[in-house]
């Protein structure tokens, strides 16, 4: 992609960015000031208004269930057949007097009837609180609720508040089970009241719609036939909610919005500007940082990333930059440790071709010596001798592993078995170090590996885990799984970890914190793990180390192997 398509594209994204920053709030303001009343609607339509709803159905009814209650309970008092007479107002005692005043002392509670079995009106207390008259005048505006009769309410009158009568049949046990009615004459405003929360945010006016399709407003006062309302709520039968939206509100505020749209327009203009300013203060510092990248890299910085940058464009530039960047880096690191490797393969080689042949004529001389020896202490000098001569023998051995791994002879076998023969091998070490060594593996894993460069890689890390390990009580494990692509063994130890400054050294041949090291076990390792097309890693942390040692489970011998 040239630069100039570059360009055209990044121009044309900001300026669709400008273009959508501009023309959106616009339109969502247009929006708003054309559909202001479907706003008003959807208001009080929501949850909310449900909500509000609900409560004032669960109101209603929990008023009714009350009085029910309040039935109950004066049912249980008036237990006497003398009552339900048409002349029982006269029998009732004072105590059961004082206490139908009691229960008609609210507000909402204008009197107690009295009915018998056939549901005709007897009497009522107070004595005018009720009639036969207005009994018979409620009968066909009759609805059920739960095991009762709600009557009414009667025709509005200047004469008398209008009233609900509440009747439930009661059963009185002294009589024989003997069945009667009571009724409440309750205050219809009581009732009517309760939708006022509905018009508490000054949107819609309620009503309350009752049997004989009439309808009332909050204080009881009838409304004309023909009126509109926009949303009904059920009661229960024939009782409803009513509510009508004020048309006030639905005026279209258009001078107010104008004076909105004028200074949506400004401040449209001044984001416009700031975007701009932002958008090419940002594209400079990015282009900036990518060329102090590039220029790094020219200089033969290979080791610093360049910093990757947001933005499709810019950040697909910077990838490659730093995909550059590693690439060239690794070959000329795996240049140079080819050489580096090379030469000191050479000089191994040579190094340990010289000294082994004098050596082995000292250590033969030395053990002849030893034989031939009687003297306690001469003794114990020439067997020191014998001793440091096969550690320069292990020396040298290290070497020539190094300069010239044996080929490895690849074949497919069960790793578990391996792994315990390891474990066998280093058994005499693990108990003489108090360390402990587990081994994890599924019976069924194979690997396509040469059997003894793992023995010698295996047995070179755990005696590393357990040397690094200051004192006693090193836990090893190894563990084998199969991820993926790769058969993966892992060792890990409980140890203090390695300094990250050395974790980027390890592998290198003589580099050792060791005292006594030599700085070739690691280095051996990561030959022969080659060898036989795997790969080594190692993780460290304060904690504890782990080696990753990773083969393709496909694994094939490498005829090209010298």
């Amino acid at each position: 992609m040239s630069t100039n398509t570059q360009y055209k594209r990044l121009s044309n994204r900001y300026l669709v960015l400008s273009l959508v920053v501009a023309l959106v709030p616009l339109f969502i303001f247009t929006s708003l000031y054309d559909r202001y009343f479907d706003q008003l609607v959807s208001k009080i339509t929501d949850g909310r208004l449900n909500t509000q709803v609900a409560a004032v159905q669960n109101e209603f009814r929990v008023h009714l269930r009350e009085r029910l209650y309040q039935l109950d309970v004066l049912a249980d008092e008036l237990d006497s057949s003398e009552i339900f007479q048409k002349d029982g107002k006269h029998n009732l005692p004072d105590a059961l007097q004082a206490l139908l005043r009691l229960q008609t002392d609210p507000n909402n509670v204008y009197g107690i009837a009295f009915f018998d079995a056939s549901k005709r009106f007897l009497w009522s207390f107070p004595e005018h609180s009720y009639s036969e008259k207005r009994y018979l005048a409620v009968q066909t505006y009759q609805t059920q609720f739960e095991q009762a009769d709600l009557l009414g309410p009667e025709y509005f009158s200047f004469e008398r508040p209008a009233s609900v009568l509440l009747m439930k049949p009661i059963t009185r046990l002294s009589e024989n089970n003997t069945v009667s009615y009571l009724g409440l004459i309750l205050r219809f405003n009581s009732l009517a009241a309760i939708p006022k929360s509905l018009g508490t945010d000054g949107i819609f006016t309620p009503y309350i719609g009752v049997p004989g399709d009439r309808v009332f407003d909050i204080v009881g006062q009838p409304i004309q036939d023909g009126e509109h309302y926009d949303q009904s709520f059920n009661l229960y039968p024939n009782w409803s909610i009513k509510l009508k939206q004020n048309e006030v509100l639905t005026a279209a505020p258009s001078a107010t919005l104008r004076y909105w749209l004028i200074g949506l327009v400004l401040l449209t203009a001044a984001c416009l500007m700031i975007i701009h300013w932002f958008i090419s203060k940002r594209l400079n510092r990015q282009v900036d940082t990518l060329i102090e990248g590039i220029e790094r890299v020219a200089s033969g910085d290979l080791k610093s990333p360049v910093p990757p940058q947001p933005g499709t464009e810019v950040e697909r530039l910077t990838s490659a930059i730093e995909k550059m960047r590693s690439q060239l880096n690794q070959v000329i690191q795996s240049n140079v440790e080819m050489e580096r490797r090379a030469s000191l393969g050479n000089l191994a080689a040579g190094l340990a071709h010289d000294i082994r042949n004098p050596l082995n004529i000292v250590g033969i001389t030395t053990k002849a010596l030893l034989k031939r020896e009687h003297n306690d202490e001469n003794k114990e000098m020439l067997s020191m001798v014998v001793e440091e001569l096969g550690r320069v023998n292990g020396v040298i051995d290290n070497l020539l592993n190094f300069a010239r791994p044996t080929p490895p002879k690849q074949e497919m076998f069960l790793l578990v078995k391996e792994l315990h023969l390891v474990a066998n091998l280093l058994n005499a070490t693990v108990h003489k170090h108090k360390a402990s060594l587990t081994i994890e593996c599924e019976e069924t894993l194979e690997l396509f590996a040469d059997p003894s460069h793992l023995h010698q890689v295996l047995i070179n890390l755990v005696l590393n885990a357990i040397q690094s390990f200051n004192g006693i009580g090193c836990d090893v494990t190894i563990r084998a799984q199969r991820e993926t692509e790769h058969l993966v063994i892992k060792v890990t130890d409980n140890g203090p970890g390695i300094d990250p400054t050395h974790l980027e050294r390890i592998f290198e041949p003589f580099y050792t914190t060791k005292p006594t090291g030599t700085g070739l076990g690691l280095a051996i390792c990561q030959v022969l793990i080659q060898a036989n097309q795997g790969r080594i890693q190692i993780h460290s942390s304060p904690v504890g180390t782990t080696v990753v040692l990773q083969f393709p489970i496909h694994a094939k011998l490498d005829d090209t192997y010298e």
